[in-house]
């Protein structure tokens, strides 16, 4: 069976081929590290203690060589000689050795302290270069420490301001909703006061239009009880005619 890999950057299908009914698969980046330094301080501090070390063996056998090359010096006497004369002869040779193993003495001597010198310079470079690597270690170290510590405060403090807003928002939430509820309230009974005026009212005007109604029925009634009197009072003139008067003739001529 073939290994489904979701991150595979060469992979055209988004499902997988295992379970082609299940939800499709997201590609998740890869998180970088930083590398520590530490293996690097390590590498630096051994190979310098190496080089000491070594610089130090060659130093004792080039000590060891000088202080090994050195000539013995010559015991034997030459026999005594009776005559006086080529004494003096004979001490020239005898000087001359003497003076050069003196001057390779010498040599040897200033060969050993510059190489004396040499190694000491050496092992100075050496311990000034684990200082410098052990203070650059420290400063890296305390940089870290200050970096986390930095961190750590900034995070802090970003929880406390999140903490604030949330706290905040709760509490403008709450007011919120108690302004909300005492407007609703205050808008009801707004309403229900303005419903009992506006009851009122109409039930006022329904008694004013009732008592203007009676009156205009009694106003009404009074009228057609004075205008079935006139139309009586009308009939009975009508009724009663006046006798009518004689009539005259003209004489004839």
């Amino acid at each position: 069976m073939a290994n489904y890999d979701p991150n595979d950057p060469r992979r055209t299908d988004a499902t997988d081929p295992h379970r082609p009914s299940g939800a499709a698969e997201t590609h998740v980046e890869p998180v970088e590290r930083r590398a520590s330094p530490l293996p690097l301080i390590i590498g630096i501090l051994l190979a310098l203690a190496i080089a000491y070390f070594v610089v130090q063996y060659f130093m004792s056998s080039d000590e060891a060589a000088t202080t090994t090359a050195e000539e013995p010096a010559v015991t034997t006497t030459e026999p005594a000689q009776t005559v006086d004369e080529p004494a003096a002869a004979t001490d020239a040779p005898v000087e001359a050795p003497a003076e050069a193993m003196d001057d390779a003495a010498a040599e040897a001597e200033a060969a050993a302290e510059a190489a004396s010198e040499a190694a000491d310079e050496a092992a100075g470079a050496a311990d000034e270069a684990m200082e410098a690597a052990d203070e650059a270690a420290a400063g890296a170290a305390d940089a870290a420490d200050e970096a986390a510590s930095d961190a750590a405060a900034t995070a802090e403090s970003a929880a406390d301001t999140a903490t604030e807003a949330a706290d905040d928002a709760a509490a403008a939430a709450d007011s919120a909703a108690d302004s909300a509820a005492d407007a609703m309230g205050t808008a009801a009974e707004t309403a229900t006061d303005a419903a009992a005026d506006m009851a009122n009212d109409a039930a006022e005007a329904a008694g004013d239009a009732a008592a203007a109604a009676q009156d205009a029925a009694e106003s009404a009634a009074d009228a057609v009880n004075q205008a079935v009197q006139d139309a009586g009072d009308a009939l009975d003139g009508a009724i009663s005619v006046e006798d009518p008067a004689p009539a005259t003739t003209a004489p004839s001529n």
